[in-house]
């Protein structure tokens, strides 16, 4: 089956035809300058043909897809500013340290419930 691989849009901006894959997803590898070979190492499902079509798509459309980003980053910020204060607590924290700080939570979790069940 010889499928024929294009940039369409099916509501969530351009895409591969073969997949879910967008021109935003690969956006930030193209603004890197990475190699196909470090694309497929966090999409290892792209081909080679899927990878030098998006690259081509957003070194001709650059100044569309930028726009996008933008209008894309806007809106997360509208959503995030939409949150409980108390959702955002942890933004300005590290990934380690989220990771600490949750298991710090988890464990003093674990303790209370084994506090309740002694109750019992």
């Amino acid at each position: 089956m010889n499928t024929t691989i294009e940039i369409v849009d099916r509501g969530r901006g351009p895409q591969l035809s073969t997949s879910r894959i967008t021109v935003q997803d690969l956006l930030p590898y193209y603004r890197d300058g990475a190699s196909d070979e470090e694309i497929r190492r966090w999409i290892p499902s792209l081909s080679d043909e899927e990878i030098s079509l998006l690259k081509e798509y957003i070194r001709i459309h650059y100044d569309e897809v930028l726009r996008a980003e933008a209008r894309i980053k806007a809106y997360h910020d509208r959503m995030r500013n939409a949150q409980p204060v108390w959702t955002r607590t942890t933004d300005n924290l590290s990934l380690a340290e989220r990771r600490t700080l949750l298991r710090e939570r988890l464990a003093r979790k674990a303790q209370e419930d084994v506090g309740h069940d002694s109750a019992r």
